[in-house]
Formats: structure tokens, C-alpha cells, sequence
């Protein structure tokens, strides 16, 4: 039975009656996979967000925040309240120079912003086109793609305390930003959510073309548009519709190895796919996983995607435990293999206790 205030507060009544109880959450993750959140809700304002919040907070129920669900691998029932992210609304203003702010809240779709931008002619996230999920997931993965992370265009993030409700602004060199990671993911996980984005672009810029022969794909002379449009291209060729096909995009990150290790490696694998990364090395993890035999693999109703083997995909199962098995199964091949230790890049709800 459902948990009510003591008020008359018309507002307060209005978010207690909004709170449902055992969803199925199978929309609300890109795997599809079918577990129910104990109380469920919406937000859509900051307002309603702070009211959700404060609902908890006097229930002492555990928050859980979903954005798209592109980055997400749910593996159980989530106990506590699970709210859905839907702030919305793009602000922009022109700076003195060549700087363009733009202000974003969480819930807005990435890739739509950054189509948004580009229609404008400002440049920054052209690179970041089609990468799924909203707004406010991006710090907290600090996104990237072709040489660009949000961390390079990211001037703060606005959030909100769930234990105070407080909401205020946070520099984005304070974030903590690292390859996929930041505070968010870490220190900030339990404390913090992030309500709103600004970023900091260009009128006019360079454009970054050198990373992953993305300057082999454009035709013609480069521009801001056919940057953006040679994204699309190149990542809807390797990457599945999640509509279509069950994923949650890339489900490794690419590992990172000193020049000794990866100096050995290149000896026993001379086709080996790298890139210098600070004084390391940032190995192929696709590649690794591709030349291990796993590519097209089917597992139990999930599999390894056939045009692209850092994607898991599920084919038809509604629980998660048969892709971690797969999962599993992946990173011990590849250790045993090369010797390198992969990493989970979706973030498992709820939040895992154990390494699989």
C-alpha cells in the first residue's frame, strides 16, 4: 500500500498521487530487460523532482534516476522509489568573442542537442552526434567519440542534493572527469543528480577530423554538417537501433595498457588496434573481442552484435542473468588471451555489489 504525506498541500498531493507502485521497467531500459521498480514516478520540473525527492526522504526510500536507459544494464527488482528523468528545455546566449553558452536540462535527448547546435553553426559535439541517451547522463559517463569528450565543452553542471534538495552549480573541472567516468559515477553517485548542463561552444572552430579515420569517410570538403552527418553514418553502420534490436550501445570500454605491456602485445599480435592515450595506451577493445572468435555469438537469447562485437545485444530474453554469464565469459577469454582485463561500461542497477 502505497505511503502518503500528512498534508493538504495541493502540489505534494498531486506528486504522492503521481507515485505508482511495482512498474515493469522494461520500457524504460534500452535492453528491454523486465524488472519492476517498487514505487515509480515522472519528473518533469524541478519542482516535481525536489517534491519526489522529499517524498522518499520522509519515507526513507532509496532513489534511483533513469535518464534514456541507453547506458543501463538492470539486473534485478529495484527497491525505493526509481524516477524517471524528463526535464526538458535548451537555452542559449551568446558570449563577447567567439564563445556561445548553452544551457540544457538533464532530461533532453544528446543527440537531438547536438543536432540542434549544429543547425545553429556552433561548433563542439558534432563528433558526439547519435551517441544515445539524454543530456544529463553525459557528464556522468563524460561521453566521447572521435577525439572529443562533454568534458572538453562542459563549463558546469546545475544538481540537486537528494539528502538536502539543495540545488546549485558545479564548475566542470571540478567533476572529476576521466576516460567514461567522473564523480558522478563515483564519490557523487549517492548524493548528487544532475539537473542541468551548460556548455561552452564556438561560432567558429577547427574541426577534429584525425581520430578514427573520420576524415577518410567525408566526402568532399569538411564541414560542421557533413562532420555531423559522417557520424550518423558511421555509427548507425556499427552500432544497432535500440529500438530494433535490444542494446545498450557500446558494452566495453576500450582498455587502457603502460607501453611495456602494450610493446609485448604489439610483438605477439602485430595487427594489434591502438592508440597512444597520455603515456599509455588505449587498446581496441571491439577488436580484442572480435579476434577472440566472439563476434555474431549468440548466448541463451542474448549475443555479441554481428557488425560490431563491443555491443551485447538481446535478442529475447526479458532477465539479465544470461548476458552477464556472457559478459563473464567475454572478460576471461580476453584475459586469458592477452592478458587485459575488460570493463563493464553501462552502469548495473541495482547498484552491484560484486564483480561478474
Amino acid at each position: 500500500m502505497k505511503m502518503r504525506f500528512n498534508t493538504e498541500d495541493a502540489f505534494a498531493l498531486r506528486i504522492e498521487n503521481s507515485i505508482q507502485e511495482n512498474v515493469s521497467l522494461t520500457n524504460y531500459n534500452t535492453f528491454r530487460f523486465d524488472y519492476l521498480a517498487e514505487y515509480f514516478a515522472i519528473a518533469d520540473s524541478l519542482d516535481g523532482l525536489k517534491a519526489l525527492l522529499a517524498w522518499a526522504k520522509h519515507f526513507k526510500q532509496a532513489v534511483t534516476i533513469i535518464g534514456g536507459g541507453s547506458n543501463l544494464l538492470i539486473s534485478a527488482d529495484i527497491t525505493g522509489l526509481v524516477i524517471i528523468n524528463r526535464l526538458t528545455g535548451i537555452s542559449s546566449r551568446e558570449q563577447a568573442g567567439n564563445l556561445v553558452s548553452l544551457t540544457v536540462s538533464s532530461g533532453e535527448n544528446w543527440h537531438q542537442v547536438v543536432k540542434h547546435v549544429v543547425e545553429q553553426g556552433w561548433y563542439g559535439i558534432e563528433n558526439l552526434a547519435l551517441i544515445p541517451g539524454t543530456a544529463g547522463a553525459a557528464p556522468v559517463q563524460n561521453i566521447g567519440a572521435y577525439g572529443v569528450e562533454i568534458k572538453d565543452v562542459l563549463a558546469r553542471v546545475q544538481v540537486i542534493n537528494r539528502k538536502t534538495g539543495d540545488v546549485y552549480w558545479i564548475n566542470g573541472r571540478d567533476c572529476g572527469f576521466a576516460y567514461r567516468d567522473s564523480h558522478f559515477k563515483g564519490q557523487w553517485k549517492d548524493l548528487l543528480i544532475i539537473t542541468c548542463v551548460e556548455l561552452s561552444l564556438k561560432k567558429r572552430s577547427e574541426l577534429l577530423l584525425s581520430y578514427g579515420g573520420l576524415s577518410d569517410r567525408i566526402e568532399g570538403k569538411a564541414s560542421l554538417q557533413s562532420v555531423f552527418d559522417t557520424v550518423c553514418h558511421v555509427r548507425s553502420e556499427k552500432l544497432p537501433d535500440p529500438s530494433l534490436l535490444a542494446n545498450s550501445g557500446s558494452f566495453f570500454k576500450n582498455p587502457i595498457v603502460n607501453s611495456a605491456q602494450h610493446h609485448k602485445l604489439k610483438e605477439q599480435f602485430p595487427n594489434l588496434v591502438s592508440f597512444p592515450f597520455d603515456e599509455n595506451f588505449k587498446l581496441a577493445a571491439g577488436w580484442l573481442i572480435e579476434q577472440a572468435g566472439w563476434k555474431g555469438k549468440h548466448y541463451q537469447g542474448v549475443g555479441v552484435y554481428d557488425k560490431q562485437a563491443l555491443v551485447l545485444v538481446n535478442h529475447s530474453e526479458t532477465k539479465a542473468v544470461p548476458l552477464l554469464e556472457l559478459e563473464a565469459q567475454i572478460k576471461q577469454s580476453i584475459w586469458n588471451r592477452y592478458g587485459v582485463k575488460l570493463e563493464r561500461e553501462p552502469v548495473q542497477l541495482p547498484l552491484e555489489t560484486e564483480e561478474h
